[in-house]
């Protein structure tokens, strides 16, 4: 079986929990790991008030749904130990986040870090698309002076998304990585995703990000 480029998430409706104190609804999100593509993780969690994330309160590990009964393999205390848990849980904590709106429209609060990990021909078109979510005042038409901020912008997007990616991908220095791939230093590195947050260009920013860059396939 080929391994996908990413994580495959699939998220229930909120289920209301019934004779609890507060305004509680159970939902459980599916993943498929990128490096696991037998295996389907479920992992339940509480929106308290249609808001806050809390939990998680339960996980299953199972065969994923589209796996041949002739492909199948143990799901047993190996698989369990080898399972990047933590990774998976954040990532798929984010998913729920971004994918589950509260009453206002806001992304639920709760989401840890930003585990997403685009594709490389994706990252130029979220990057142009993480900009004018964050500065929509700035047009690189309006002149060579918008154009240099335009420009700049968009490198520290792309470097943000290279960085998040890596991180999903397991690379243990994940700035000396981005800066190897874009042949500089990792201290350059560092000072653009510095300059990233300052500008507000956090890849959790995007609408709908987590629907675009963590879970493109999101069939099931």
């Amino acid at each position: 079986m080929t391994a996908p480029q990413n994580h495959r998430f699939w998220i229930t409706d909120p289920e209301p929990i019934e004779n609890t104190a507060g305004n509680l609804a159970r939902v459980v999100v599916s993943l498929v790991p990128a490096s696991y593509p037998h295996v389907l993780v479920r992992i339940e969690y509480v929106i308290r008030d249609g808001e806050h994330i809390e939990g998680p309160y339960g996980v299953r590990i199972q065969q994923a749904p589209d796996v041949e009964a002739s492909e199948w393999r143990p799901v047993g205390a190996t698989l369990v130990r080898d399972l990047p848990m933590a990774k998976l849980e954040r990532a798929a904590r984010l998913a729920l986040s971004m994918g589950l709106r509260s009453s206002s429209g806001a992304p639920l609060s709760g989401a840890r870090m930003v585990t997403a990990a685009p594709a490389p021909d994706q990252i130029p078109d979220l990057a142009r698309q993480l900009v004018r979510e964050r500065h929509p005042d700035v047009n690189p038409d309006d002149g060579p002076g918008a154009a240099r901020r335009w420009n700049r912008l968009i490198r520290l997007a792309e470097v943000q998304l290279e960085y998040a990616a890596a991180i999903a991908s397991g690379q243990k220095a994940p700035a000396s990585y981005v800066a190897e791939q874009r042949g500089v230093a990792a201290g350059t590195v560092r000072t653009w995703l510095h300059g990233a947050k300052q500008e507000g260009l956090e890849a959790s920013s995007v609408p709908d990000f987590s629907a675009v860059a963590i879970s493109p396939d999101t069939g099931g």
